[in-house]
């Protein structure tokens, strides 16, 4: 893992990281935190972003991954959030890296 301390969603695109949330029900989300920092600012700090579970009204566990340029996942589906109107909409795509 990085040697920064990774507190702001810039700081997490700066390293690649994927943003792993998990939920205490065992739903899993994957999240690029260049997507992240797209529609929340550079400056948010990660811990503090609401995410939504369809099964339950969780508690996030937050979990910073970072990927190895030879050893990336292939069969990994990541949650992109887009604003529309003003709302935030989470579309599911491949994860491409």
């Amino acid at each position: 893992m990085t040697q920064e301390k990774v507190d702001t969603l810039g700081k997490a695109t700066r390293h690649n990281l994927l943003l792993k949330v998990e939920c205490t029900c065992g739903n899993v989300r994957y999240c690029r935190s260049a997507d992240l920092m797209m529609v929340y600012g550079g400056s948010a700090d990660p811990l503090k972003l609401k995410f939504d579970c369809s099964r339950c009204k969780p508690e996030i566990k937050l979990t910073h991954l970072e990927l190895h340029p030879e050893h990336r996942p292939r069969k990994l589906v990541v949650h992109k959030p887009m604003k529309i109107d003003g709302k935030i909409v989470w579309h599911t795509e491949r994860f491409r890296p």
